[in-house]
C-alpha cells in the first residue's frame, strides 16, 4: 500500500536516499577483498541460492541454543564478537514455553533482566518499562500480540537509538522475527485443550510455488472463557507472506491480520491497600471476583502490511529497503474501573468511562552492509535511513466518576446495570502524532585475526509531533565498543551508547502539558564464553545507566479523564546479569537466568513500580532409549522480586513453575502435556500502578497434539 498524499516529500527523500546509497554501496563494493558469509539453502531445482545476511530463515528444530545475532548490529554477527548482552530465543524454546498470548511471559524464564509490566507485549527491561516491540527490525505499535508467527525473539540489552531510531529504550530492545517462507513443503497442525475454557488451534504451511517464487501462511484461532470475564481471551490470528528470489535479490510482501479480544478490562480488580504489601482484595464471591459487568469487549483489531526488498550487490555489498503500513483499532467498550475504595465502612466506587483509539502508522527505510578488508584489518560499514511517523485519535467518549457505590463484601449485581446512553459519534479524523527520522552510521573493525573487534557509530534523530501540546526537536547519539578475545572461545568487552526519545502527546502531566524529552547514557562491560566445544555459553556483565526525564505513570486521571504522569528528573541504574546455556548431554538442554539490580531516583530511593531482582530456568530431556524412547520432560520457573512503589507500598515476590511431559509416536505425530504455575501461587503479574494491577493466572492444564508434514 502507497502512504497517503501527505508523504510525497517525504517518500521523494526516501527514492532520492536510497538510490544514492545503493550507489555507492555498488561503487565502494568493487574494492571488496573479504567475501562476507553468507547462508545457504537449496531450492527445489537443487540450485546453491545466497540468502540475505539480513535475517535468519528458520530456527525450527535447532534446540536451545542460539549463536548467531540477526539484529544485534542489522546483520548476522557471532554473539561472541558484540559488545552487549543479546540473547536470541530460538523457535523450539519458545514452543516448549507456551505462552502464545504474550512475549513477556516468554522472555522472563530465559533472558536476565526482561520481566513483565503488565499483560502483553508490555515488559520491564534491567528494572524499566520498555516501549513497544519490533516485527522484523520495524517499530510495532501492538501492545497485545500473538507469537504464532515468530520464529525468533531478540532481547537487545542497552541503548539502541543508534540503529533503531528513538522509539528504543535506554534498557534494551525486543525484536520478533517473523517466520519466513520456505524453498521446500512443510505443514505444522496443533490442537490444545485446556482448562477453564481454553481452547486453540494453530496451522503453519509453507512451500514453493514455481520460478522462484514461495509462500508462508501460519494463523491461529483461540477461544478462552477465562477463570473470569476480565481475563476472556478470545484470538483470530492470520500471518500470511510471498517471497521471491532468484539468488541475488529477495522480494518478500507480508500481510498480518489480528483479531485479539481481551475481555471487558481488568482494571476493576481491588487491590487491598492497607497494608504495606499490596494484594488482590479477597472478595466474599471468590478471589477472582469482578466487579462489574460484562458489558463488551476490550480488543484490539489490527492489521500490518510489509514489503522487504534485500539485493546483494555483490560477494560483501548488500541493502535492504522496507516498507510497513500498520493500522489498528483499539476499543474499550463501556467499562468501569475503581475509582476509590473504603475497606473500613466496606464501600467501593467505581468510575465509568468509554474509550476508543486508532492508529495508523508508515515505516520506511533502507539498511545496508558491506564487509571489506583494508591491509591485515576487516571491515564492517553498517549505515541506513529509517522514517517512522504515526497518528491516532484517542476519544474520550463519556466519563463519570463516582458512576457507582456498592459493598465490597456484598455486591450488587453487576449485570443488571444498564449501559449509559452516552452519545456516540464519528470518531475524529486521523492526526499527525508523531514523526521520526533517523539518518545511521556504524564502522566495526576487526584486528588480530578477530582477536580484537572494535566499532563506533553515530546517528542524527529528528522527532516532529504536530498534535497539540507540539514538539519538534532532534539530537545526535552515539554508541561505541570494544571486545577482546584473550583466548578463542572467551571474550572480554565493553560497550557504551547514548539515547534520545521524544515524547508523545499523551505522555502529560496533571495540567495536560507535555512532559521534557528523554535523554540517557549507557555502559555495559562484560565476558562471554562458548567453551566444551560449545556445549555451554554464557555471559556476565555489569552495568551502569542514567536516565533524565522519566514520566511515571500516576495511575489517576485528571477532571477530564486522562491519564497523566508524574515527572522524575533523573535516575541511576546499576546492575549485574548472567545468562546461561548448557547442552549437558545430548539429550538434555538447559537454559538459566538471573538478574540483580538497582534502581534509584534524583532523591537517590528507590524509583516506583521496579524490581530489583528476578531469575528463571527453563528445561528439557529427551528419552532415547529403552522404554522411555519417544517420550521428553521439561519445565521451568521463574522468580519475580517485589514491585516497590513509593510511600512504602509493594507486591510481594512470588515463584512460577511450569512442567510439561510429552511424547513423540513417530516423525509426523506428538503430544503434549502441561501444566503451569503447578502451585496454584496467586500473584500480581505487573501493574500500572499501586491500584492498578494484573492479577496472574492460576493452575492452568493443557493438552496439545500436533502433527507436521515435512
Amino acid at each position: 500500500m502507497i502512504p497517503k498524499p501527505q508523504h510525497k516529500v517525504s517518500l521523494l527523500r526516501f527514492a532520492v536516499r536510497t538510490f544514492l546509497i545503493s550507489a555507492i554501496s555498488t561503487t565502494l563494493g568493487q574494492a571488496q577483498v573479504a567475501p562476507a558469509p553468507a547462508a545457504t539453502d537449496k531450492s527445489t531445482t537443487g540450485e546453491t541460492i545466497q540468502l540475505p545476511a539480513f535475517e535468519v530463515q528458520s530456527s525450527k528444530d535447532k534446540g536451545y541454543f542460539a549463536k548467531k545475532s540477526v539484529s544485534g548490529m542489522k546483520t548476522s554477527q557471532d554473539l561472541l564478537d558484540m559488545s552487549a548482552n543479546v540473547r536470541v530465543i530460538p523457535r523450539d524454546l519458545i514452543d516448549d514455553i507456551a505462552a502464545p498470548e504474550s512475549a513477556s511471559d516468554t522472555l522472563k524464564f530465559v533472558v536476565s533482566g526482561v520481566n513483565p509490566y503488565v499483560r502483553g507485549e508490555q515488559m520491564q527491561i534491567r528494572g524499566q518499562r520498555v516501549g513497544f516491540t519490533m516485527t522484523d527490525d520495524i517499530p510495532d505499535l501492538s501492545f497485545f500480540a500473538d507469537n504464532a508467527g515468530i520464529d525468533t525473539y531478540e532481547v537487545l540489552k542497552g541503548p539502541q537509538a543508534l540503529l533503531y531510531g528513538s522509539n528504543p529504550s535506554l534498557f534494551g530492545l525486543v525484536i520478533k522475527t517473523t517466520k519466513k517462507p520456505q524453498p521446500v513443503f512443510g505443514a505444522n497442525f496443533g490442537l490444545s485443550l485446556g482448562t477453564d475454557g481454553w481452547n486453540r488451534v494453530d496451522a503453519d504451511i509453507t512451500g514453493p510455488i514455481g520460478k522462484g517464487f514461495s509462500y508462508r501462511v501460519v494463523s491461529a484461532y483461540q477461544k478462552s472463557d477465562g477463570f473470569s470475564s476480565a481475563y476472556r481471551d478470545n484470538r483470530r490470528v492470520v500471518n500470511s507472506s510471498l517471497q521471491w528470489t532468484n539468488g541475488k535479490t529477495t522480494v518478500r510482501a507480508s500481510y498480518d491480520w489480528h483479531q485479539l479480544e481481551l475481555g471487558t478490562f481488568d482494571a476493576a480488580n481491588v487491590i487491598d491497600n492497607t497494608g504495606p504489601t499490596l494484594k488482590q482484595y479477597a472478595s466474599p464471591k471468590g478471589k477472582n471476583f469482578a466487579y462489574k459487568p460484562d458489558w463488551g469487549t476490550y480488543g484490539l483489531y489490527f492489521n500490518d502490511v510489509r514489503l522487504n526488498v534485500t539485493h546483494q550487490w555483490n560477494e560483501n555489498w548488500q541493502t535492504r529497503v522496507n516498507y510497513q503500513r500498520e493500522r489498528g483499532d483499539r476499543p474499550s467498550i463501556d467499562y468501569l474501573y475503581v475509582g476509590t475504595k473504603d475497606f473500613v465502612n466496606d464501600v467501593l466506587t467505581l468510575d465509568y468511562f468509554d474509550y476508543d483509539e486508532n492508529f495508523i502508522s508508515y515505516v520506511y527505510g533502507t539498511d545496508n552492509i558491506g564487509k571489506y578488508e583494508l591491509g591485515k584489518v576487516k571491515l564492517q560499514t553498517n549505515f541506513g535511513y529509517l522514517y517512522d511517523t504515526r497518528k491516532g485519535i484517542g476519544e474520550t467518549f463519556t466519563y463519570t466518576p463516582a458512576f457507582i457505590t456498592t459493598s465490597l463484601k456484598n455486591p450488587i449485581n453487576f449485570n443488571t446495570i444498564a449501559i449509559p446512553t452516552s452519545p456516540k459519534h464519528k470518531p475524529a479524523p486521523i492526526n499527525e502524532d508523531g514523526v521520526t527520522q533517523t539518518l545511521y552510521f556504524l564502522e566495526t573493525a576487526n584486528f588480530l585475526d578477530d582477536r580484537l573487534i572494535v566499532n563506533a557509530g553515530m546517528s542524527h534523530i529528528k522527532a516532529t509531533n504536530t498534535q497539540s501540546p507540539a514538539n519538534n526537536t532532534s539530537d545526535n547519539v552515539k554508541r561505541g565498543g570494544i571486545v577482546v578475545k584473550p583466548v578463542k572461545d572467551v571474550s572480554i568487552y565493553y560497550g557504551y551508547a547514548t539515547m534520545f526519545q521524544a515524547t508523545s502527546s499523551t505522555t502529560i502531566d496533571i495540567n495536560g502539558k507535555r512532559l521534557p524529552n528523554r535523554s540517557g547514557t549507557g555502559n555495559e562491560i562484560g565476558v562471554k564464553t562458548d567453551v566444551l566445544g560449545g556445549k555451554v555459553t554464557a555471559t556476565l556483565d555489569y552495568y551502569w545507566l542514567t536516565l533524565a526525564n522519566i514520566p511515571v505513570n500516576s495511575g489517576f486521571r485528571n477532571s477530564s479523564g486522562v491519564g497523566y504522569y508524574i515527572l522524575s528528573p533523573s535516575r541511576k541504574y546499576t546492575g549485574i546479569e548472567a545468562d546461561i546455556q548448557m547442552q549437558l548431554t545430548n539429550n538434555w538442554q538447559l537454559t538459566a537466568v538471573f538478574w540483580k539490580g538497582k534502581t534509584l531516583d534524583s532523591d537517590g530511593k528507590r524509583a516506583s513500580n521496579t524490581l530489583n531482582d528476578s531469575a528463571g530456568f527453563f528445561t528439557r530431556y529427551n528419552f532415547t532409549d529403552g522404554g522411555a524412547k519417544g517420550w521428553n520432560v521439561g519445565g521451568g520457573a521463574y522468580f519475580s522480586g517485589n514491585r516497590y512503589f513509593r510511600g512504602g507500598k509493594s507486591f510481594d515476590s512470588y515463584t512460577v513453575a511450569n512442567l510439561f511431559v510429552g511424547y513423540k509416536v513417530n516423525s509426523n505425530l506428538s503430544y503434549t502435556f502441561r501444566v503451569n504455575n503447578v502451585f496454584d501461587e496467586q500473584f500480581i503479574a505487573g501493574a500500572w500502578s499501586p491500584g492498578d494491577a494484573d492479577v496472574g493466572d492460576p493452575r492452568m492444564m493443557r493438552l496439545s497434539v500436533n502433527y507436521s508434514f515435512r
